[in-house]
Formats: C-alpha cells, sequence, structure tokens
C-alpha cells in the first residue's frame, strides 16, 4: 500500500504541476476566446463578438483596452463606432484593435479609429471589408492576410508599418489608402500576388512609400509617393533599398506589376521630392532582378538621386511609358523608355 500511496501522490503532484503551468501559460499568453461575448451595444474593449449581427463602440472616448480592444469570430458582422477612440497598451505588445479572426467572414468594420495597438486592425477572415477606419500610432497599422479583402478611405497616421497585405490576401483591393509618416514603409505588398489600388497617397514615411516586396502581379493606379525617407515607390527585397544587388537565393523578385496615372482622372501619379529639407532619394527605384514591370504616366523631380532608377541592364523587360523625369538612371532627358 505504501507504493501505490506513492503512486497515487506523484501522479496528483504530476497532475497539479501541469495545471499550474497550463494556467501560467494562459496569463502570460492570454486569450481572445475567453473573453466574454459582446452585447450590440459595446461600452468597453475586451469582448467578442460571436454572433452575427450590427455592433457599434459606444463607450467613453478613449475605449482603453489592456488586450485586444474587439474580437471577431462570428460571420455577418457589422462594427461601427462614431469619433470614439481604442486605445491599447503599447506599439510593441501583441494585441489587436480590432481582429477579424479566420473563422468570420463577410465582416463590415466602418469608422474604426485605433491607437496604441500592436495591430491597430488585422483581417484574417476572408471578404472583410474595411471602411472609412483611421489607425495611429501602432506597430502596423491594418495587417490583411485574409481572402477578398476591400479598403476603402482608410488612413495610417505615424504607425510603424502603415498597410501589409500578406501573400493570403489574394484577391485584395483598395480604394483610397492613405499612410502617412509612419517609421518604416506607408503601403507594403508584401509577396502578394494580384492586389489592386487606385488611389494611393503615401507621404513622409521613413523609408518607403509603398513597397513591393517579393510581390508580382498586382496593379496601383492614381498614386502619390512624396517626401518618404529612400523611395516613392520600390520594387525589391532589400529593407535599405537600392544597392545593384538581386534578391538572395529563394526570395522571389517583384515582376509584372503595372504602376500607372489615374486611368479616370487621367493625372499622372506623382513620385516628387518637395520636403524641406529635401530627404526622398528616390521617385521609383527598381532592384537588380525585379522584370516586367509597367510603369506609365509617373511624374518625378526633386529627389535627392534619381527620380528614376533601375538597375537592370537594359531595363531588363521593364517597360517605362510617358513618363515624366528630372533625372533618370539610365538617363534619357525628361522621359525614360525602356522598351526591350
Amino acid at each position: 500500500m505504501g507504493g501505490m500511496d506513492r503512486l497515487v501522490k506523484s501522479v496528483v503532484s504530476r497532475g497539479v504541476a501541469i495545471a499550474f503551468a497550463m494556467m501560467v501559460v494562459t496569463a502570460l499568453t492570454g486569450s481572445d476566446a475567453d473573453a466574454a461575448s459582446c452585447a450590440l451595444s459595446i461600452p468597453t474593449c475586451g469582448c467578442t463578438i460571436d454572433s452575427p449581427g450590427s455592433y457599434t463602440l459606444t463607450g467613453v472616448s478613449p475605449m482603453n483596452s489592456t488586450g485586444t480592444c474587439v474580437d471577431i469570430t462570428a460571420s455577418r458582422v457589422t462594427l461601427t463606432s462614431s469619433s470614439i477612440l481604442i486605445k491599447g497598451p503599447g506599439s510593441a505588445t501583441a494585441t489587436f484593435g480590432v481582429h477579424i479572426e479566420p473563422t468570420a467572414r463577410k465582416v463590415l468594420v466602418e469608422g474604426i479609429e485605433a491607437e496604441d495597438f500592436g495591430n491597430g486592425i488585422r483581417v484574417d477572415g476572408p471578404n472583410a471589408s474595411l471602411l472609412g477606419n483611421i489607425t495611429a500610432l501602432n506597430g502596423k497599422g491594418t495587417v490583411v492576410n485574409g481572402a477578398n479583402a476591400y479598403l476603402i478611405e482608410v488612413e495610417s497616421e505615424l504607425d510603424g508599418t502603415g498597410f501589409q497585405i500578406n501573400p493570403t490576401a489574394t484577391g485584395f483591393a483598395g480604394v483610397i489608402v492613405v499612410a502617412v509618416e509612419a517609421t518604416g514603409a506607408g503601403i507594403v505588398l508584401n509577396k502578394v500576388s494580384g492586389a489592386f489600388i487606385d488611389t494611393a497617397e503615401a507621404e513622409d514615411n521613413g523609408t518607403f512609400g509603398i513597397w513591393l516586396r517579393s510581390a508580382s502581379n498586382n496593379e496601383i493606379d492614381g498614386f502619390l509617393a512624396e517626401d518618404n525617407g529612400v523611395a516613392g515607390v520600390y520594387l525589391g527585397c532589400n529593407a535599405a533599398g537600392p544597392n545593384g544587388t538581386a534578391c538572395p537565393p529563394g526570395v522571389p523578385s517583384s515582376n509584372g506589376n503595372s504602376l500607372i496615372g489615374s486611368v479616370y482622372g487621367s493625372k499622372d501619379s506623382l513620385v516628387n521630392n518637395t520636403a524641406n529639407p529635401l530627404n526622398q532619394l528616390y521617385g521609383v527605384a527598381v532592384g537588380l532582378g525585379n522584370v516586367q514591370n509597367h510603369f506609365l504616366t509617373i511624374t518625378g523631380s526633386g529627389n535627392t538621386v534619381d527620380d528614376a532608377l533601375d538597375e537592370n541592364p537594359n531595363c531588363g523587360g521593364n517597360r517605362w511609358f510617358a513618363d515624366s523625369f528630372t533625372t533618370s538612371s539610365p538617363p534619357k532627358n525628361t522621359s525614360f523608355f525602356c522598351l526591350n
């Protein structure tokens, strides 16, 4: 019996230890799934929308949050706000202002202002629509992983990265996407294919206004990318910008993209450097190995190195047509033609 008693005590002791360890892990990591269900009227942060319906933030602004403010797990949900700021615990935390989970389909998030979260808005579910949202001072403003997302009249201010569209975000479309004063890049197409953005504005961002990072077969129309730290638009994989080297083995280049002026407004896209002091090195920069891209009706001037740079010999099949640049490499007076 003594041996049996010791065995029972050992099993119980191990069970207690395991349970305690699980409690510690839960306490350290947190869990959106443990949050209470949101009411249709949401007065405080820290709840989960787990049923279809129309929900509204109604708390006193700012609605402070120690973790994720609103977690959405249900489909066919509308979440709206009227000038109410949700404020997180810091941009370096693993938190979300609004998180559309992978299980949530056809979610509309409108009029949200999210500040001081790891991600202001995170889209993991398919067929989401974001309308009139503003993010500020987050690690990343808006991150899109879900397929068939729409972003309409959305803005990022002073985020680490303004917008990041990732590879799983197939069928992405954005209209009036604005990123200003990000510490890094304003708009990042990260290994995504088939994205379309009409009317993008990217100004005063720390590195690139618009960065196509290993991103192919995308189209951006009617953009303004001015006064950024390195380039208005950069196609390449080097985080510091063009440096005469191709992407390392196993890292795709950015190929087959189209960057053009406004189709509907008949206006050129702009990559000027107008800041005082001047800081944008390149208007449009194409790194070595990034090929078969199209650049049409883009205007650039005042950039401190070149208004247009193509590091590929003979432009590598990139097509530049009806653009207007004061300086370019290879040089071509005011128009940059690489038609081979």
